[in-house]
């Protein structure tokens, strides 16, 4: 599995059919800011979605991580709003990858 962080913003990433690629993005979702993902199109799908909180101390920052699998060849650019859900208009951040799947 190919493990990319926010360093990847606004790169590309090859990947195999049938390989995953697991995006972990930094979030205090105590702040109410999460990170949602547009999409992703196809040849991508997300199989898994999990918070994984610091456990060292309270209010730190730990990870939001996706999990997709590339089910065919293709092309597409995964796009992830840093938020709050309720409030698209509060954007932080915006993180873009394009992923080719050949």
């Amino acid at each position: 599995m190919k493990v990319l962080t926010l360093e990847a913003d606004g790169a590309a990433a090859d990947v195999a059919p049938g390989e995953r690629l697991e995006l972990r993005l930094p979030e205090n979702a105590g702040t109410g800011y999460q990170w949602v993902l547009d999409g992703p199109e196809p040849p991508l799908r997300v199989v898994a979605e999990t918070r994984h909180p610091a456990t060292d101390r309270a209010g730190a920052t730990g990870e939001h991580r996706f999990v997709l699998h590339a089910d065919a060849p293709g092309e597409t650019t995964l796009v992830a709003r840093h938020a709050r859900p309720w409030a698209p208009e509060t954007e932080l951040r915006r993180f873009r990858l394009t992923v080719r799947v050949r």
